[in-house]
C-alpha cells in the first residue's frame, strides 16, 4: 500500500474508534454515576523505526511520522453533578475516590450509583439486583413488613438496629476495570473508608459524568476528521490510478 494511503487509512481507523467511544458516552448521558471513557491516540514512528532499521531523530527520509495508533481507553473518574431525588434509599457520595460495594454471585464490584431499592425479601439491591453490602461485609437486609428509617449518612435503622452501607476505596483508580455502565471490578485490594471520612448525601443521586454539549462537539470533530481521511484515501487512489494509466499508455 502507498505510504500516504496507509497514513490516511490509519487516521480513518482511529477516528472511527473515537466515534464509537464518544457515541457510547452519549448513550449513557442519563445513566446515574456513569464515568465517561476517553479515547487515547498516540503518534507512531515510521515502520522502519519500529522495526529497528532506523533511529528517531536521524533526519533521514524514513524518520517521517508513521501516523497515529490507538492506546487503551482511559476512564474519567471525575464526580458528576449531584441531583436531589427525594428517594428514601438514594445516596450520593461526596468524594471522588469512594465507592459503594455490591455483590453479584461470589464477586464484589464497586459503583458510584447509589439508587438502591429493597426487594420483596428485604434485601437492599441495585436496580439490576446486585446485593448492597454493609460495613460488616454482609448483604444489607431488613424485615420488609416493618417500618425502617434511612439516614443521610448511609445508615439504615430498624427496631433499634443500625446497619451502615459499606464505602470502600481502591488503592488506585487505575485498578478498576469497567464491568458495566456504572459498575467496576477491582483488580487490586480495596480499603473500607474510615467512619470519620464517610461523606454521603441522602435523597440525592450522582448524575452521569458526560457533558452532552462537549461530547456532541467531539462527535462532530471526530466525524469530520474521519471523512477527511476517507477523502484523502480516495484522492490518493485516483492519483495513483491516473499515474498507472499514463505509464501504461506510454
Amino acid at each position: 500500500m502507498p505510504y500516504g494511503m496507509y497514513l490516511s487509512a490509519a487516521g480513518a481507523h482511529v477516528q472511527n474508534h473515537r466515534l464509537e467511544v464518544i457515541s457510547h458516552n452519549l448513550a449513557n448521558v442519563n445513566t446515574p454515576a456513569f464515568k465517561p471513557s476517553l479515547s487515547v491516540l498516540q503518534a507512531r514512528h515510521n515502520k522502519a523505526i519500529e522495526d529497528g532499521e532506523s533511529t528517531p531523530g536521524s533526519g533521514r527520509l524514513d524518520d517521517i511520522g508513521g501516523g497515529v495508533k490507538i492506546q487503551p481507553e482511559q476512564t474519567f473518574f471525575g464526580t458528576g453533578p449531584i441531583e436531589s431525588t427525594g428517594g428514601k434509599t438514594d445516596f450520593a457520595i461526596n468524594d471522588k475516590d469512594s465507592f459503594f460495594v455490591v455483590k453479584r454471585g461470589d464477586e464484589q464490584f464497586l459503583t458510584r450509583a447509589g439508587g438502591f431499592v429493597f426487594n420483596a425479601s428485604g434485601q437492599l439491591t441495585t436496580p439490576n439486583g446486585d446485593l448492597v453490602l454493609g460495613t460488616d461485609n454482609n448483604a444489607i437486609q431488613i424485615d420488609p413488613t416493618q417500618n425502617f428509617q434511612v439516614h443521610s449518612d448511609g445508615t439504615i435503622q430498624q427496631n433499634g438496629a443500625r446497619i451502615s452501607l459499606m464505602l470502600a476505596r481502591p488503592q488506585s483508580l487505575g485498578d478498576l476495570a469497567r464491568a458495566g455502565a456504572n459498575l467496576f471490578q477491582p483488580l487490586g485490594p480495596i480499603n473500607p473508608v474510615p467512619p470519620n471520612e464517610r461523606s454521603m448525601v441522602g435523597g440525592h443521586l450522582e448524575k452521569s459524568g458526560v457533558n452532552p454539549t462537549t461530547a456532541m462537539m467531539e462527535l462532530i470533530e471526530a466525524s469530520r476528521a474521519y471523512e477527511s481521511n476517507l477523502r484523502l484515501i480516495q484522492h490518493q487512489d485516483q492519483a495513483y490510478g491516473n499515474l498507472i494509466s499514463r505509464v501504461l499508455r506510454e
